[in-house]
């Protein structure tokens, strides 16, 4: 992980969404991260997240090895449109139910955010509040 805790490797403005995402959320926001397909930086991860790893590192760590799959994001979507959906032009976000958490994944062309939501939470108001803050800056 390269990016610093101040600027990250995306020209979204990761901070905002992020903000953003928490204020959407009913419940909570575990875990914050904005990526492309080089680099993330993680912007929020809540005590909950944390007590799954030994340590910061080790949660780091984590990261890493989910990030070093981000191209499978990236391909999917690309597949979605360009082969089995032709007429959508984009993928907003992809979301994975798992019985702990709701992971969302939100892009902006070739970069994006991730987030991880309680179960239950609803994926589609955190969504459009992170797009809202995209959608403000352009």
């Amino acid at each position: 992980m390269g990016s610093d805790e101040t600027t990250g490797p995306t020209s979204l403005d990761a901070a905002a969404m992020c903000s953003a995402a928490e204020a959407a959320v009913d419940g909570t926001l575990r875990s914050f991260v904005e990526f492309d397909d080089r680099d993330f930086r993680v912007l929020h991860v809540d005590d909950l997240t944390r007590s799954f790893y030994d340590d910061d590192d080790h949660m780091l760590a984590h990261f890493e090895e989910i990030h070093a799959y981000v191209h499978v994001d990236f391909t999917e979507a690309d597949l979605f449109t360009s082969e089995l959906f032709p007429a959508a032009d984009r993928v907003r976000y992809l979301a994975t139910g798992f019985d702990l958490f709701t992971l969302v994944r939100v892009y902006v062309g070739d970069e994006g955010v991730f987030a991880a939501l309680d179960p239950d939470e609803p994926v589609e108001p955190v969504v459009e509040a992170i797009e809202a803050v995209h959608d403000d800056g352009d």
